[in-house]
C-alpha cells in the first residue's frame, strides 16, 4: 500500500473540502432536498458507495483508498462538520450522539439542563438530510452512520468491512495504545452502540448479510485489495436489478 491512501496528505483534504464546501452551498440541491416529501427514500440519486464496519475493522481506510481510486469524496465524521454548519448544530454534541445508543435522560431531561444539547432524534433527522443532500451531489463515499438505510440502493451499493474480535481488538491495542482489555471494551462497545443506533433509528440490522452488496473480511485482505474488491463491486453492480425489486416490494 502506498503512503497516499494510508495517510491522505494534507493538501488532498483540504481540495475535498473545499469541493464539498461548494456543494453543501449548491442552492440547487438545497432546494430539491427541501422540498422533497420522503427523505429516507429518495426516486433517485447520484452514485454513491456506503460502507458499514465492525470496529477496528480498518473501515475509514478503506474508504479512504475507495475515494482514491475513484477520485470521490469521503464523508465520515466531515458529515458532523456539514450538519453543524448547515443546520447551526453543536459540533460537540453532535459528537456525543453520534452512532451511540440512546439515552432517554440525555434526550429527554439533557435539554432543560443546557440548550445546547442535540437529541438523538434531532439528529438522526438532520443526519438523513445531509446524507441525502451528498447523494444528490454523488460521487460519495459514505463511511457507517445506516446511510445504506436511507439511501436508495439503485444509485449505489452497500459494502460491509469484518474481521475476527481478536485482529480488531489487536488493532485498537496499536491504534490507541491500550491494554487488551480496554481494547476489547472499546470494540464491544462501539459495535453494540452501532448496531442499537441502526435498530432503533432505521429498524434495520446492520449485521444482517442481507442488507450489502458486498461483505470483506479483512482478516487475509489488505486494505488496497479490499478496496478494489469495493471499486470493482459497484462498477459491475445491476442497478436495472435493484430498481425491479424495488418497484415489487
Amino acid at each position: 500500500m502506498t503512503s497516499s491512501s494510508s495517510n491522505p496528505s494534507t493538501e488532498m483534504l483540504t481540495q475535498a473540502k473545499r469541493r464539498m464546501e461548494r456543494w453543501l452551498l449548491s442552492r440547487e440541491l438545497l432546494e430539491h432536498m427541501e422540498n422533497a416529501q420522503d427523505v429516507s427514500r429518495p426516486a433517485r440519486t447520484g452514485a454513491y458507495i456506503s460502507i458499514s464496519r465492525e470496529a477496528g475493522a480498518g473501515g475509514l481506510m478503506i474508504a479512504r483508498i475507495v475515494g482514491e481510486q475513484l477520485g470521490w469524496d469521503v464523508l465520515d465524521k466531515e458529515l458532523l462538520e456539514f450538519m453543524a454548519d448547515r443546520y447551526n448544530m453543536p459540533r460537540d454534541m453532535l459528537e456525543i450522539v453520534d452512532e451511540t445508543r440512546a439515552n432517554w435522560f440525555y434526550d429527554v431531561l439533557g435539554a432543560f439542563l443546557d440548550a445546547r444539547i442535540v437529541s438523538h432524534d434531532s439528529f438522526v433527522y438532520h443526519l438523513e438530510r445531509i446524507t441525502y443532500l451528498a447523494a444528490l451531489h454523488g460521487d460519495v463515499v459514505l463511511v457507517g452512520r445506516g446511510t445504506q438505510f436511507v439511501l436508495p440502493r439503485a444509485s449505489g451499493i452497500a459494502a460491509r468491512i469484518i474481521k475476527p474480535r481478536p485482529l480488531r481488538i489487536r488493532s485498537m491495542m496499536a491504534r490507541y495504545r491500550i491494554s487488551q482489555q480496554a481494547a476489547a471494551d472499546r470494540v464491544d462497545e462501539l459495535d453494540k452502540h452501532r448496531r442499537e443506533f441502526c435498530r432503533r433509528h432505521f429498524h434495520h440490522d446492520v449485521e444482517n448479510p442481507a442488507e450489502y452488496d458486498l461483505i470483506i473480511n479483512t482478516a487475509r485482505l489488505s486494505d488496497q485489495a479490499a478496496a478494489e474488491l469495493i471499486v470493482a463491486a459497484f462498477r459491475n453492480a445491476d442497478r436495472n436489478n435493484v430498481d425491479a425489486e424495488d418497484a415489487v416490494s
